[in-house]
């Protein structure tokens, strides 16, 4: 056996004898090394679970922001249009509050003026032909004369009442009637056909066509003037309003107009 050999069996028996104490000192190294490597690895995972988790909460987080966002927005356009609205309300009450001042002053013109107005109505009547006034019998009578009565009617029923009188007189005053009525001539009553022009002039004719003439307004009673040439004309005229007379013709009759005092 040669030297060489010799030494390398020499060197191979004290690795041998030396490895079981080298393992033996390396093994606490290794355990850490795994234990630390096993710890790395839950960190890992929790790290991967967690970042999963917060990727799902973001997720509902921006959703609940985008919905917050539109409730903003819609509690926003609610506040604005109620701001509008309110704004509104108040021009409408506003409004209303001059429309009410403006009511209160008519209404205290009008009271002040209505007590002259009736007065001025009631003294109009008169010069109204006896049948019209008989039709405004009803509405004369309620129209108070005294203080006390004033104060014991209310103010529309007092204008209603002046409106209904002046209504009633502009619809005689535009139109043509005739009138079927008993006239005071020369003493006497006779029947007789009156035909009214409005309030400006009537024409009235008896039976017989004997007592014409026509009539002027005067308060109480219109005044007569008779005309009995004009008998046969005024009945024409009566006639042919009555459609008893076809086909119409032209009439002369007088025409007298006069300051109603």
């Amino acid at each position: 056996m040669t030297k060489n050999k010799v030494v390398m069996l020499i060197a191979a028996g004290i690795a041998l004898a030396s490895a079981p104490a080298a393992l033996q000192a390396a093994t606490p190294a290794l355990d850490e090394t795994r234990s630390t490597l096993k710890e790395w690895v839950e960190l890992k995972k929790l790290i991967s679970e967690e970042k999963n988790k917060w990727k799902v909460e973001k997720e509902t987080l921006e959703e609940s922001i985008t919905l917050l966002e539109r409730e903003i927005t819609k509690l926003r356009d609610a506040i604005a249009a109620q701001e509008g609205e309110a704004t509104q309300a108040d021009r409408a009450r506003v409004e209303l509050n001059e429309e009410e001042e403006e009511l209160k002053a008519a209404t205290a013109e009008v009271k002040r003026l209505l007590p002259d107005l009736e007065e001025q109505v009631l003294d109009l009547v008169e010069y109204m032909p006896q049948s019209v006034q008989k039709k405004l019998a009803v509405i004369t009578q309620r129209i108070p004369k005294t203080q006390s009565e004033r104060r014991g009617s209310s103010l529309s029923i007092r204008v209603m009442n002046v409106i209904g009188i002046l209504t009633e007189i502009e619809k005689f005053n535009a139109q043509v009637t005739i009138e079927n009525e008993i006239q005071d001539i020369a003493g006497e009553k006779i029947q007789v056909d009156t035909l009214y022009l409005g309030l400006a002039i009537a024409y009235y004719v008896d039976g017989t066509k004997t007592e014409a003439g026509y009539m002027i307004p005067r308060k109480g009673e219109w005044m007569k003037v008779e005309k009995n040439e004009l008998a046969e004309d005024i009945a024409a005229v009566v006639a042919m309003k009555r459609k008893e007379i076809s086909p119409p013709y032209f009439v002369n009759l007088p025409f007298e107009v006069e300051e109603v005092k």
